[in-house]
């Protein structure tokens, strides 16, 4: 496929637009880092235990704001440069690549441990 200068310049202002647009959209997820999805399944007071016990067996991560820039931190390792995984993708891929913790009898990705002890800490 030949691309000719205006059809570069079209695709390359689309590229740039996305990169701009794409990370002031991504605020509008930090909803979701402090709501897991593990809520629906198991219910608030399940989901505020297993948050606790994740905060107790890691210490480094006791705080809202060391949750925060752990799961950002994760989020930020994406594979297209500019573009941050969602919370979904990022969950799926902690259990590929066998990031996942043990917590109150559960396996959990670690995202998934990590959202249950901000919501935990949250309450």
């Amino acid at each position: 496929m030949q691309l000719d200068r205006r059809s570069f310049l079209r695709v390359s202002a689309l590229g740039v637009a996305a990169a701009i647009v794409y990370p002031a959209c991504e605020g509008s997820d930090r909803g979701t880092v402090d709501k897991p999805r593990l809520l629906d399944m198991l219910g608030a007071d399940r989901v505020r235990a297993i948050g606790n016990r994740y905060v107790a067996s890691t210490p480094n991560e006791n705080t809202a704001d060391a949750l925060r820039s752990a799961v950002s931190k994760s989020r930020s390792q994406s594979r297209v440069p500019l573009m941050p995984r969602s919370i979904d993708d990022q969950v799926r891929e902690d259990f590929i690549n066998g990031h996942t913790v043990l917590v109150d009898g559960w396996v959990l990705s670690v995202t998934e441990a990590r959202q249950a002890a901000l919501f935990a800490l949250s309450a």
